[in-house]
């Protein structure tokens, strides 16, 4: 049998008093009671030990003068204006959720508080209070209110326009400052649109950009637009990630504005341009005397079988053929002069270098009559292994001409002591990529010349500017190639450089 059974002889009231006193010993929460005129009438020990009290100390004393004086700013709180006595006047129950209570040592502590009055035979005969200690839920609290604050001091701070949307419609949720000066919305306007409102790309580029973001979780672009309220497009650096929050999905976008950038970008190929077409000139400076004296050779022809023409048609009146096979020669001979002359032209062009699908071999076979008369001129000779059944790629035609012009200068010179030699010119493909090489029998490179010898500025020719080879480099960069080069294992250099595959579908 338990014992609390009323058999063993237990008066029930005493039996009910004693395991209310076990729960309220039992309780986290404290509990104190108090008669109309606020007086205790029973104390918890967790009351006891959150105020700093013993139990004795608490009971028969008024609990409002005790541990409910003042307000947290140190005012006087009069008890005829605490919630607490207000429910032995009005017979309610009242609540309170953010208060003090004061410890015996002085300090302060923040509470929430039930008072319920006590009812004995229709009468109201005190109150029983229950509180709890709210530091810890206000520490939490507050560090929630910092890290929101914080979360929005680095959301606003951010030069990247910044904004919430919702994974499932798609709609702005929430954004920085920087979006609305981008896009030129109040954040009441963004907050109806979806993100797809807000940029603009190659055809299906944007959706196929969302899927991404939502099936690996992130994702980024530099190729997109942003629209603007006035229906501008600036260029912008795109990138989302996925994230959770509140048992929701949603995607956290980041768009950067690329103008400035894209601008200087411009203004850089501009000078590189024109860097390009300053060497071009010297180049063509340097090779003007043996030109003139290979298109001398032409001309002069040109001009023996023209007069010889106009002697036969004078002596010969049945000599027609003859003289069209005069004026046949004479047309063949100027036409050669012309193509040289044209070739020159678009080599010295200033503008904006045009990109085309083309195979390196017919480059290379443009070129090599360009230079060749200045190869002639140091006692040298060309020697071509050329693959005609090269593949096409998309190149600059007038870029990769400067880039073979400069190699087989360069080969030229570093055989200039030599009384005769022969400069090597290859065109090959393999594994997706077309190679070119440019051989000389020269007294090859240093270790140091290697190590540097693709820096600006960098030469060692007395009268030399050192921005050849790194303007060589520059386009073949461009052209997503790559070049280098070493030393031949019988003796002199080799420059090498290859440029990607690609095919028209690769373009778009």
């Amino acid at each position: 049998m338990s014992d609390t059974d009323p058999s063993k002889g237990e008066n029930p009231a005493d039996l009910f008093r004693r395991q209310r006193d076990l729960i309220l010993m039992a309780s986290g929460d404290g509990i104190y009671g108090i008669d109309v005129q606020g007086i205790s009438t029973f104390v918890n020990p967790a009351a006891a030990r959150m105020s700093g009290y013993s139990v004795e100390e608490m009971l028969g004393r008024n609990l409002h003068e005790l541990v409910h004086h003042s307000h947290a700013d140190g005012r006087h709180f009069p008890s005829c204006e605490c919630p607490i006595h207000e429910a032995t006047r009005d017979g309610k129950i009242h609540r309170i959720y953010d208060d003090v209570f004061w410890r015996k040592d002085g300090t302060s502590f923040p509470v929430e508080y039930v008072s319920t009055p006590i009812w004995d035979d229709g009468r109201i005969a005190g109150a029983v209070v229950s509180f709890r200690d709210i530091t810890e839920r206000k520490r939490a609290e507050q560090d929630l209110r910092d890290s929101e604050q914080r979360y929005r001091a680095m959301f606003d701070g951010s030069n990247a326009a910044g904004f919430l949307i919702d994974a499932e419609t798609c709609f702005v949720l929430d954004e920085n400052k920087q979006t609305c000066a981008l896009f030129g919305y109040s954040e009441a306007q963004l907050r109806l649109l979806r993100a797809e409102d807000l940029f603009v790309g190659a055809p299906g580029e944007i959706p196929a950009f969302w899927r991404k973001v939502q099936r690996e979780g992130a994702a980024e672009t530099e190729t997109p637009f942003a629209v603007t309220a006035e229906g501008d497009r600036i260029p912008v650096r795109l990138s989302a990630s996925r994230i959770r929050y509140a048992n929701r999905t949603g995607l956290l976008v980041l768009a950067t504005d690329l103008s400035v950038r894209r601008e200087i970008e411009a203004r850089a190929r501009a000078l590189q341009s024109e860097l390009h077409h300053v060497s071009r000139v010297s180049a063509m400076g340097e090779m003007a005397s043996a030109m003139a004296h290979e298109l001398n050779q032409p001309l002069s022809a040109v001009m023996n079988y023209l007069a010889a023409a106009r002697r036969l048609s004078k002596t010969e009146f049945d000599g027609e053929s003859r003289t069209l096979q005069m004026v046949e020669k004479a047309i063949s001979q100027a036409s050669r002069a012309g193509e040289i002359i044209r070739s020159l032209r678009t080599f010295l062009d200033k503008g904006e270098a045009e990109t085309e699908f083309a195979s390196p071999y017919d480059v290379i076979h443009d070129t090599l009559p360009l230079i060749e008369p200045a190869v002639t001129a140091a006692g040298l000779s060309l020697s071509c292994e050329l693959d005609p059944d090269a593949p096409h790629t998309l190149l600059q035609r007038v870029n990769i001409q400067q880039v073979l012009l400069n190699l087989i200068r360069n080969a030229a010179e570093a055989m200039s002591e030599q009384a005769q030699g022969v400069i090597n010119v290859a065109c090959w493909s393999s594994n997706e990529q077309i190679w070119v090489e440019v051989a000389d029998q020269g007294p090859g490179l240093s270790q140091d010349q290697q190590a540097k010898l693709f820096q600006p500025f960098n030469t060692s020719k007395s009268d030399g500017m050192g921005v050849g080879l790194s303007i060589c480099h520059s386009i073949i960069s461009d052209h997503d190639g790559d070049i280098h080069a070493e030393n031949r294992p019988g003796g002199g250099a080799v420059f090498r450089f290859c440029l990607p595959v690609i095919t028209p579908g690769d373009r778009a």
